[in-house]
């Protein structure tokens, strides 16, 4: 098998990536009139240097303005492809808003809490930054879980994201 590359990989991954990022740009979190706008700048990058291990895919610049995907992701299924990119939109949805989502736990969708002032906000955006990597996961499968109520699991002997069965997301697990 040879995987599809450079612009062919593009044309396959641009219509998944496009269908998930219109689902979470337009999401309007409770307590809110208008949708997640930024997202609608977050832009698809397709380039082989996020493939570093058996398992990376994807990823997400960490101001959420940028998303890699390995022109690999192109030989996925779909569903897989779809759910590693919802998991990297939950990362960008937490990027472009820093500090606007709380993850409760595991299994649990985030809450949106943009709307917090005074010293009660000042703490949530200092706890935002001060997460570690596994917090920084779990939260972007929490998001994905608050804007298209499904749970993100992980499946497979690479552990990729799935939205059928699979496991929580190990702690470590990179």
């Amino acid at each position: 098998m040879t995987f599809a590359r450079g612009e062919v990989a593009a044309s396959i991954l641009a219509p998944h990536y496009d269908a998930v990022r219109d689902v979470f740009s337009d999401y309007v979190p409770e307590g809110e009139e208008e949708p997640l706008s930024r997202l609608k700048r977050t832009r698809l990058l397709v380039e082989e240097s996020v493939r570093d291990s058996d398992r990376h895919y994807a990823g997400c610049r960490d101001d959420g303005l940028q998303i890699i995907l390995a022109p690999a992701a192109a030989e996925l299924p779909p569903a897989t492809l779809i759910a590693i990119i919802a998991h990297e939109f939950g990362h960008a949805a937490d990027f472009a808003y820093p500090g606007s989502w709380l993850f409760l736990s595991q299994g649990d969708p985030a809450r949106w809490v943009d709307g917090v002032e005074g010293k009660r906000g000042t703490k949530l955006r200092s706890l935002w930054s001060e997460r570690d990597d596994d917090q920084v996961e779990w939260t972007a499968d929490s998001i994905v879980q608050t804007i298209t109520g499904w749970k993100v699991g992980y499946c497979g002997r690479c552990m990729l994201q799935c939205f059928q069965g699979g496991q929580r997301r190990p702690a470590g697990l990179r």
